[in-house]
């Protein structure tokens, strides 16, 4: 068989696996927007009992900034009950993507616990890593100035895409 042939039948079955992969929902691009949209509305509104979900299915989903919201919710006990821990482990997740915000939050939690405390995070941290991490969702990120200029101020994360709409992982289950 030639090269393109044995190729397309090798990736062949990973697609089709990739379509209908259960760790992963899929939603039109609209209704993604409108997910982040409620979210952001809710925890602005102080709706935290609202905004967990909502923010905990987008974190779940790889977006950085819903990582870091979910993280501080969880330190602050905001619509779910107080875990600093948890909540280190995914702003340390959110900091994966290198905003000056994320990295330097992380960094002032990790001096802040003890060596058993921070021991514990970190395991916690590696366990959402490879279920929420960019790898894992396939979220692409970056940087913009959310008020025109030049200072990067915001992190923007898209859902990667298929057939017409976005895939966006699902909270819980195997990496």
């Amino acid at each position: 068989m030639k090269p393109a042939v044995l190729f397309l039948i090798g990736i062949l079955p990973c697609a089709i696996a990739g379509a209908a992969d259960p760790a992963f929902e899929r939603m039109t691009s609209a209704d993604y927007a409108v997910l982040m949209r409620d979210s952001t509305h809710a925890y602005n509104r102080k709706d935290y009992a609202k905004a967990f979900p909502l923010m905990q299915r987008l974190a779940c989903g790889g977006d950085k900034s819903s990582q870091f919201t979910l993280g501080g919710m969880y330190i602050l006990g905001q619509g779910v009950g107080k875990d600093e821990l948890e909540g280190y482990a995914w702003i340390k997740l959110a900091a994966e993507f290198s905003f000056t915000d994320y990295t330097s939050l992380a960094g002032k939690l990790t001096q802040a616990l003890g060596d058993e405390q921070r021991a514990k995070g970190d395991a916690r941290a590696e366990e959402l890593h490879r279920q929420y991490g960019l790898v894992a969702t396939g979220m692409s990120c970056h940087g913009e100035p959310r008020h025109g200029g030049y200072v990067i101020d915001s992190v923007i994360c898209s859902p990667p895409t298929d057939g017409g709409q976005v895939r966006v992982r699902r909270c819980g289950g195997k990496p």
